[in-house]
């Protein structure tokens, strides 16, 4: 089973969302609209390619692996106006954290339709409380790159702690 972020781009298709649900509205919308290949999105998967590569070191042969595919031929046969990225079942951090800074560097939106969470490009975060979460997440991914002894203080993947955050919020 893979897990999908969709990305698109709003200077081409709509303008930026202001909620969470407008978010949902967009992507659900721009996700029936076709179109022709956007070059941003060309330069977007090429970053990931890219991070991959620098970052983390691994032989292009496992691109697909860690990303789920390449990004690079995904992005190439896209026809609709959002990108779906998919990513493998196990996706956490190591795959979320570069795909919104890349998307940010570019101008594009990223949602993700599984947790519910939509990145904008000037890091505006919807749902707005998740933004704790987020940082707390990504301070957590640059103190195991920094030190690979860390350990995690409990065995929740970033999907199962922000569900955990969202139930609690909403109830």
């Amino acid at each position: 089973m893979s897990y999908d972020l969709c990305v698109w781009d709003p200077a081409r298709h709509a303008p930026m969302p202001t909620n969470a649900d407008e978010a949902l509205d967009t992507m659900e919308r721009l996700s029936e609209v076709s179109d022709s290949m956007n070059p941003v999105l060309g330069e977007f998967s090429r970053d990931l390619a890219q991070h991959y590569e620098a970052f983390l070191q691994r032989e292009p042969r496992d691109i697909e692996a860690f990303w789920g595919s390449d990004p690079r031929q995904s992005a190439a046969a896209c026809t609709a106006a959002v990108y779906r990225l998919c990513l493998p079942s196990k996706a956490g951090m190591e795959q979320l954290a570069p795909v919104v800074e890349a998307a940010a560097r570019r101008g594009l939106v990223v949602f993700d339709d599984e947790i519910g969470m939509c990145f904008l490009p000037d890091g505006t975060i919807y749902p707005e409380d998740m933004r704790e979460v987020w940082q707390s997440d990504l301070a957590e991914l640059t103190a195991r790159r920094a030190d690979p002894s860390f350990k995690k203080p409990d065995n929740r993947t970033l999907l199962q702690t922000i569900a955990s955050e969202l139930f609690d919020a909403i109830g």
